[in-house]
Parts: C-alpha cells; structure tokens; sequence
C-alpha cells in the first residue's frame, strides 16, 4: 500500500478528521428514546408533511416512535430534519420543531435542568450532559462581560452528513428554539434573551422568528448566539431544589460513563483505523488486536449500528477532506495515500461523499478562512 504523504501542517490541524469521524461515530449511536423524533414528526405532520416520507431511511415506522424500548440516534433526528427540508416543509420547520422541545423531551437530562438551584447551575448542567439529549452540535454557553451566550456552531464548524444550507437552517433554527423553550421551562415565561445572532441574511420566516424569541434579532453575525442579562444568572429555577438537583445530577454523570462503554468498541475500531493515517489494517488484523474473532467483531459492530466498511468509508472521507483541503495534493496523491486502486475509484467515493469532485472542492473558497478574515479586518477598523 502506497505510504501516506508527509504533510507539514500543525498537530491539530491533524486531529480534524479524527474529530469529523468521531463525531460521525455518536451520530450513529443509538442510545435516546424516540420522543423527540416522534415530536418533530407530529409537528411537521401539523405542517402538512408526510409521516412515511419523514421517516423514509430511518428504518423506523410510526409504531416505533410510541415505543418506550426503542433507542435512536442523532443520525435519525437528523435524517427526518433532511427529510422535512426535501419535502419543503417550510422555512420555518426547524423553529416549529424546536418550540415543542420541552424539558420532559431530553430524560433526566431535562429533570436536572427543572430543578437545578440557579439560572447559571441551568446553563452549567444543560452544558456539562448535553450528550445526553444531543449528539449532532456541540452547543456552549460562556459568561460574557455584559451577557451570558449560548453560542449554536455555524455552517463551516459542522461536519454532519448531506449538510445543506437548508439543513443547517433547520438544525440551528431548531436548536436556538428548544434551548429558549427549555430556560422559559425553567425560569418562567418572562426569561426571554436580550437578543440573538444569525450568522446568515434574514430567513423567509423572519415574522416567526421575532414572535418566537420576543427581542431583537440581528442577522449576518460572526456566530449565532443568544445572549440573556447576567443579573439573571443567579436567579432560582420555578422548581428549584438543591438535594433533588444533586441526587439528579450523579444519575446524569452515570449515564455519560454509560455511554462511555456501549460505544466502547466501535471507537476502539475507530482508534485503530486511524492509528497510522493511510495504513489501514483489514478487519481480521483489527479483530486480532481486539482480540476476537473477526466474526464477532462483525457482530459486535453491527448491534452498535454500524460495520467496518462503515468505519473505514468514514475515515477516508474525513483525510480526503483534509488533505485536498490543507495541502497542495492532488486527486492522484489523495487517492495513493487513502489506498484506492485507482484515481477513477476515488473519485467516485469523493463525489459520493462531497456531492463534488476533488478538483471542484479544491477550488471552493473556504468560507471559514474568508469570514474569520472579515471578523480580523472588522475588529481593526473599530480598534
């Protein structure tokens, strides 16, 4: 096998596909009770959508979505998202779902938020367990010198499946609503932010937007963010109680270590793939490492939803997107050091994975550097 180019780039400029296939890994992780994809399906069915066709690749039905021992992933949330976008169910779908995304949707998750001491205790909890009610963004919230904000990633910080600007209207939209329902939950329905951020011009439901978050709303940000006053962070919760928060809390923290575990051996898998960037061991030779049997290996992979082909598939994905994008390789170099037989079959496999070719992508500007470069030339006109 053709050895991997050396790349002369930073460390962590190394770990981005590690992160990308990572984060491709808990996507696929079926560990949540369905009730928020049966949430987002009944309100796009309000909408006017198709309840088969919203569900069409999740391998999951109508019955399912009533069924307290069925576990679900991120992946097939994000599926119905996608699919609610390529049926047109509205601009305004992903904001529809969100505001239906209460406390009770998120588990024990929820539970420790309802009754956590203070405003701040909420925000710190929602925070410190969010992978126990979402896999897809990773949400944070920092305490500013005039704000508390929640800041939801932009379109260039994700790396999710099919990501298009529709979806990503979708995912944000929804994501920016159920945090301000939850905190409404929480404090009661005065706790309204003092303002929030779109990164992008406003949306054709702009008129649903301000009704929904009731401030003022300011479009074509550096990130999308929602602020709330400081002076409320220390504010106690409708239901706030200390020893139940605690008691809550621990019950979270196990089951963050239990997740630990179920997904133990699809990232050890993962680890061994990308062990050494461009020599991948075949499956038997994983298997030996992990000691058993490839069999059970196959096994063992598929009750975690997903096989090695899967995995490997992923981490080639992620290294072609780093290597055409951080480097001056070409399509025949990427595809040498990812082990294709040939440059055609690479091509393919980047098409199929992009929806472009190696040299379009190439080609593409890259939004992330172009917009970071505007924020630098902002902040030394006003400095």
């Amino acid at each position: 096998m053709t050895p991997l180019p050396a790349l002369r780039r930073p460390a962590a400029s190394l770990m981005e596909p590690q992160r990308a296939v990572g984060g491709a890994i808990a996507l696929r992780e079926k560990r949540y009770p369905p009730l928020r994809i049966a949430i987002a399906v009944q309100a796009l069915i309000e909408g006017g959508a198709n309840a088969s066709a919203l569900l069409a690749g999740t391998g999951l039905d109508p019955q399912a979505l009533d069924d307290p021992d069925v576990l679900v992933s991120s992946l097939q949330l994000l599926t119905v998202a996608n699919n609610a976008v390529r049926q047109g169910c509205g601009s305004d779908a992903g904001l529809r779902v969100g505001l239906r995304y209460h406390p009770s949707c998120y588990g024990m998750l929820g539970y420790a938020v309802l009754c956590s001491v203070s405003l701040r205790q909420a925000f710190d909890t929602s925070k410190r367990y969010i992978r126990l009610g979402n896999s897809m963004l990773d949400i944070d919230w920092t305490e500013g010198p005039r704000s508390a904000v929640w800041t939801v990633p932009s379109f260039d910080e994700l790396h999710l499946p099919d990501l298009s600007p529709g979806l990503y209207g979708f995912i944000r939209d929804m994501s920016l609503a159920s945090l301000l329902t939850v905190f409404k939950d929480v404090m009661g329905s005065w706790c309204t932010p003092l303002r929030v951020a779109f990164t992008g011009p406003p949306p054709p439901h702009l008129e649903a937007l301000a009704s929904a978050f009731a401030c003022p709303l300011e479009f074509g940000q550096p990130s999308n963010e929602m602020h709330y006053p400081l002076a409320w962070l220390d504010r106690a919760p409708q239901l706030a109680n200390a020893i139940t928060a605690a008691q809550v809390s621990r019950a979270c923290a196990r089951m963050v270590e239990e997740f630990k575990w179920q997904s133990g051996l699809t990232r050890r898998v993962y680890h061994e793939l990308t062990s050494t960037p461009g020599q991948f061991p075949d499956i038997e030779a994983v298997a030996a490492t992990l000691c058993m049997t490839s069999r059970t290996l196959r096994r063992k992979l598929e009750a975690e939803g997903t096989s090695y082909s899967e995995l490997l598939d992923g981490v080639r994905h992620a290294l072609a997107v780093d290597y055409l994008g951080t480097s001056m390789l070409g399509a025949a170099d990427v595809a040498a050091a990812l082990g294709f037989s040939d440059t055609a079959s690479f091509r393919r496999a980047f098409k199929r994975w992009t929806g472009a070719s190696p040299a379009d992508f190439k080609a593409r500007p890259k939004a992330g550097a172009v917009a970071a470069s505007q924020r630098r030339r902002r902040s030394a006109a006003q400095g």
